[in-house]
């Protein structure tokens, strides 16, 4: 929900009630992320956006001190708040930059989040930057941030940017805060081989700008990319790193500082598998409009290899999104009142798959699903063509050895008799080309967490 002033003015709260002030904020996220965390908690709270113009800044603070328990601050209001506070953290004086108010005790209390949440992202996928070279990429507010907790956690600290004045500008602001702390600046052509950690302020690579990034390539050393953007949730800075470097984009950031702003407000300390559920069901919206707004279409249509892991990751991937789940190989058999392996005994292979075309006909033309295709559905172009036209079609690339773990104790597959094993091995071998040619793009990931965010990479 976004709030006018005028709105605002006429609010009157009935339970305890937070606020997010930016302008413009038409596309902000934190009304659904809050609310997805008082869930979690168990709060029973109010958490809107007001689009506050500069000039309106005062009056809005004064507003909020008799309305609301708590604020935060976006664009272009985290440096000018500073002038309605009665007292600001260090770390948000340092950064000069405040995205969190708590009103407590008649006073109104400034801290800047941002950092906990580029901190707790470092912590979550286990990077430590003690000793380590780490190029930020930026000069801006969140290049900032994220120089600050780097130089403070040991990294030795190269700045780069198509500035650099401005890159030298931001070394001596956080030199003076951390005198002892290794900061330097450097083009972005001559950033070492040692580099191992990448992480990115700017906001090159964002929608719709996706091409864009603020390096053309990765140091041979780099082994974990930062990119605050997320969305895309890959984008192109990610795309440059090897496919078993880390990468995390900011949405896991957007939640931390969330999280940590009510753990300001309330006390609370969320557990990792609520900041999971919560980070899951952000990229599952976020996936769904881009589905619509990035690709044109209104389904994902999952195909790959028997065993391959469509189904588990279908449910998982349409629950988070919050749309429909389609099944073809259980559509078929609840249609045609039989199992698929009494269908091939009945009418043979090719018998099956024109039963598999009349499905898909009836099928292709549901929107807002996610649909997982049985193994061998590509193998009819008629098929591919139906699901491709509402559907993103994407291949579940799943290691070979998965897929046998997977079949091994399934007795169902009719295409799979003797020597399951090799069975197996020939038939993966005749359909992987298909199912990377047909496809929209292709995933690879051994765990099922991995591929579910594989997915929501792509789209």
């Amino acid at each position: 929900m976004i709030l006018t002033m005028d709105e605002f003015r006429a609010f009157q709260p009935k339970k305890q009630t937070f606020a997010l002030f930016g302008h413009p904020i038409a596309h902000t996220m934190s009304p659904e992320l809050h609310a997805l965390l008082f869930r979690e908690s168990g709060k029973d709270c109010i958490y809107f956006a007001v689009d506050v113009p500069p000039e309106a800044l005062g009056e809005a603070m004064q507003l909020a001190r008799e309305k609301c328990s708590g604020l935060n601050l976006t664009i272009p209001h985290k440096k000018a708040v500073f002038d309605y506070l009665d007292a600001v953290d260090e770390t948000a004086r340092n950064l000069g930059s405040v995205n969190t108010v708590h009103f407590t005790g008649g006073k109104a209390v400034g801290y800047n989040t941002d950092i906990s949440g580029f901190s707790g992202s470092l912590e979550y996928d286990h990077i430590d930057p003690q000793g380590k070279i780490a190029v930020l990429c930026g000069y801006g507010g969140v290049s900032r941030v994220m120089g600050y907790h780097l130089a403070n956690a040991g990294a030795k600290v190269l700045i780069t940017g198509r500035n650099l004045q401005k890159a030298k500008q931001l070394r001596n602001e956080l030199r003076s805060f951390l005198p002892a702390a290794q900061i330097d600046i450097m083009p972005s052509r001559q950033l070492p081989r040692a580099t191992e950690i990448i992480v990115n302020g700017t906001p090159l690579g964002m929608y719709p700008h996706e091409d864009s990034s603020p390096l053309e390539k990765l140091p041979l050393g780099t082994q974990y990319v930062f990119d605050a953007v997320y969305n895309p949730p890959m984008t192109k800075l990610m795309k440059l790193a090897p496919h078993r470097t880390k990468k995390r984009s900011g949405l896991l950031m957007l939640v931390l500082q969330a999280a940590y702003a009510q753990t300001i407000w309330f006390g609370t300390q969320f557990e990792q598998v609520s900041l999971t559920r919560v980070l899951r069901r952000l990229a599952g919206d976020m996936a769904k409009k881009r589905l619509h707004a990035v690709h044109g279409k209104s389904n994902i249509v999952l195909c790959g290899f028997m065993g391959s892991g469509k189904t588990t990751i279908g449910r998982k991937l349409a629950r988070a999104m919050r749309c429909r789940f389609i099944d073809m190989d259980a559509y078929l058999e609840e249609r045609e009142g039989k199992k698929i392996s009494d269908i091939f005994a009945e009418v043979g292979e090719q018998g099956f798959r024109d039963i598999e075309t009349q499905c898909a006909r009836e099928v292709a033309d549901e929107t807002d699903c996610v649909i997982a295709l049985g193994g061998g559905a590509v193998l009819r172009e008629e098929n591919v063509r139906l699901f491709k036209k509402n559907g993103l079609l994407i291949h579940l690339n799943t290691p070979f050895y998965r897929i046998v773990q997977n079949l091994s104790r399934d007795t169902s597959r009719p295409l799979l008799q003797g020597d399951k094993e090799k069975q197996t091995r020939l038939l993966y071998n005749q359909r992987k080309r298909i199912y990377v040619s047909c496809a929209d793009y292709s995933v690879f990931g051994a765990r099922i967490s991995q591929i579910v965010d594989a997915v929501f990479g792509v789209i």
